[in-house]
This record gives structure tokens, C-alpha cells and sequence, in this order.
């Protein structure tokens, strides 16, 4: 995935994440995922444009993972937990859990998982104790796997 962090240019960011589900669903049923859990690795460059501000951790904050899924249309979304760190040199990972959302199956076919973008809201340390917390957006990048699996049928 990518993200902008004013005033930088676009930087990388890798991710991962897991979700938990049900291993089928009934034709127009609604499910819920939860357990919507990950980490966000910043770049170098990331790390840099934090740290130029003045910020040497988070203090606290939410990623909303955003889930799509084909054949299951997402109707909410609740925001994971980010966890608080202070970072060293790099990497800086920023681990995210809890996340849950609700969908609903199609009539028929096979529920297929993908990230589609992820918003993280942060509340980053500075040893003033000044406030800082930019809020991001990060997109993935084009031709990037962002699939979950395995698929979840429908029937």
C-alpha cells in the first residue's frame, strides 16, 4: 500500500492482515467478520517524515481496515485498536486488532475477500508532550495482491 504524509510525496508502506469468518454462508444472509487484524510497516521514508516532526511513537489511535468483498456487499465497519509503541530505528511497525464488519451475501456464488483500503488515525508521541496525530489514507498500490483466502462459498 501507499499513503501521502504531508508534505512528502507518496511512500510505501507493506501491510498485513488477518480476518476471521464464517467457513460458508445462507443466500442473502447477513455475517459479520471480526478479528480484522494486521500491522503496518513504514518505510524508511515514512519513518524519516514522522520523525522530522517530531514524533518518536504512538501513543494511541484506530485503523479502519477496509474490507470489500465480491458478491457481499460491506454495510459498517468498526475501527481496530492501534497499540501503543515507541520506535527505535527501523522498522517501525504499527500493529492494529479488533477490527469487525458487517456483510451480506449474494444469492448465490462465492464471497471472495480483498483489502481495499486502510485509514489510520494517529495519536503519535512527542517527548513535549505536544499534541500530533496526522490522519492517512492508505491505498493499494496498482497490481498488488490484496486477497484474503480462502473464499467463503455461499449456500
Amino acid at each position: 500500500m501507499s499513503t501521502r504524509f504531508a508534505p512528502a510525496a507518496v511512500l510505501a508502506l507493506a501491510t498485513t492482515a488477518i480476518l476471521t469468518g464464517p467457513d460458508t454462508v445462507a443466500p442473502g444472509a447477513t455475517f459479520r467478520i471480526s478479528d480484522v487484524s494486521g500491522s503496518v510497516t513504514l518505510s524508511p521514508a515514512a519513518h524519516a517524515n514522522l520523525a522530522a516532526g517530531g514524533s518518536d511513537g504512538l501513543d494511541s489511535g484506530f485503523t479502519a481496515a477496509f474490507v470489500e468483498a465480491a458478491n457481499a456487499p460491506r454495510s459498517s465497519t468498526v475501527s481496530a485498536t492501534d497499540v501503543p509503541a515507541m520506535w527505535g530505528p527501523d522498522p517501525v511497525v504499527i500493529d492494529f486488532d479488533g477490527g469487525r464488519q458487517v456483510h451480506k451475501a449474494a444469492a448465490s456464488g462465492t464471497v471472495t475477500f480483498h483489502a481495499d483500503r486502510l485509514a489510520l488515525i494517529l495519536s503519535l508521541h512527542r517527548p513535549d508532550g505536544a499534541p500530533s496525530g496526522p490522519t492517512v489514507v492508505c491505498t493499494p498500490v496498482s497490481g498488488q495482491n490484496t486477497g484474503f483466502a480462502p473464499t467463503m462459498p455461499i449456500g
